[in-house]
């Protein structure tokens, strides 16, 4: 089963637990999904779990996280990765930069959530991630070219979305914070969305979902999911 030509690279680390979360998809869709069961039948993945100066309220250190960033793209490209992704929604405002660096092509999440939601015909869906990457549009552009609005949680509620994926990077459990978190789910529902993506990948990490069916869209699993198919096809 195994192919032995291909080899996925991430660049995680943004944050480490999501990454970890994404590397766990991985394992249970090669199972689950291509039958996955012993050693030589999973993907062939590089990890550099990258600690980079955070961005998550604001850009300020993002020229020092792109020299990092810019480093690992290297490495990566030179341990033989054949594929590369990011592990992280709002590092994707650097994806055009890292793209330079390198021939290997990049599986980008964003676009991949955006198939997702054309595949499933949704007309309007809830988007949540942190204020940066909200405030930048990427997502956004991502959906409208597929005839897909978008319903933001307002500029007041940006700071309690951060304020839980700080939590989740520092291993934190905040009862009042998460109970902000699923009124701001509650309310982007009662605007009309159909679905909500989880455009952080700490944000699948925050609560269990499980009672909400498909009406959440995880971030990491489709990136997972995206690249098992590209291992397997």
């Amino acid at each position: 089963m195994r192919s032995t030509n291909k080899k996925i690279g991430i660049i995680g680390g943004v944050g480490p637990q999501a990454t970890s979360f994404i590397y766990n998809k991985i394992i249970d869709l090669s199972q689950t999904k291509y039958g996955a069961k012993n050693n030589n039948d999973f993907p062939q993945v590089i990890i550099e779990s990258v600690p980079i100066p955070d961005f998550i309220s604001n850009k300020k250190q993002m020229n020092i996280a792109k020299e990092m960033l810019i480093d690992t793209t290297k490495s990566l490209t030179n341990a033989g990765a054949t594929v590369l992704c990011i592990g992280s929604n709002t590092v994707h405002l650097l994806l055009e930069d890292l793209k330079k660096e390198t021939t290997v092509k990049f599986v980008s999440m964003l676009n991949l959530v955006a198939q997702e939601c054309s595949s499933r015909k949704l007309k309007a869906v809830g988007l949540l991630g942190t204020s940066v990457l909200l405030k930048s549009e990427m997502y956004q552009r991502e959906l409208t070219d597929k005839g897909i609005a978008t319903i933001l949680p307002t500029q007041e509620q940006f700071s309690s979305i951060d304020q839980l994926i700080r939590d989740v990077i520092a291993g934190k459990q905040n009862g009042e914070n998460k109970q902000k978190y699923i009124a701001i789910l509650n309310e982007l529902y009662e605007k009309g969305a159909e679905s909500i993506i989880l455009g952080c990948t700490e944000l699948p990490l925050a609560l269990n979902y499980e009672a909400l069916g498909d009406r959440t869209i995880n971030s990491d699993e489709i990136l997972a999911k995206g690249l098992v198919d590209y291992y397997y096809s």
